[in-house]
């Protein structure tokens, strides 16, 4: 009985590992983190979650909601899905996907998208005639 407590103990505790490299926090010559992720991207990383892409989303950048993209098998993301939430993030998606690149299919990866207290992303507008629009959020 010991032992398994012992066990669970070790599971709780922060994965450091020295083949990982930090992410980018405070490094000269790579662009950092967004500062509307950082601290999703921290507690991620600190829990042993590979991630290789972040974004706070909005206009102008590259996701329209904060997403955070890691690497990992298929129970990976279920198990950064239960950090997330374990830690108090406010997690609105878990997805498995593949993008195309050159008409070639590249994945599998992980996203997870993070609820934005402006709302993110677009959204879509019903106009007076009857048609549906799209704006930012």
């Amino acid at each position: 009985m010991k032992q398994q407590v012992a066990s669970a103990r070790k599971l709780r505790r922060p994965l450091k590992s020295a083949n990982r490299s930090q992410p980018p926090f405070n490094c000269s010559g790579v662009k950092k983190i967004d500062p509307g992720i950082a601290t999703e991207v921290r507690i991620l990383w600190d829990n042993g979650i590979e991630t290789t892409e972040s974004c706070q989303g909005g206009q102008g950048h590259p996701f329209p909601e904060p997403t955070v993209r890691f690497s990992g098998g298929k129970s990976e993301g279920p198990r950064a899905l239960g950090i997330a939430l374990q830690h108090g993030l406010r997690v609105t998606a878990l997805r498995r996907v593949w993008t195309v690149i050159d008409g070639e299919a590249v994945g599998p990866f992980w996203e997870m998208t993070f609820y934005h207290p402006d709302g993110g992303g677009l959204k879509s507008v019903l106009k007076a005639n009857g048609t549906v629009t799209w704006k930012w959020q």
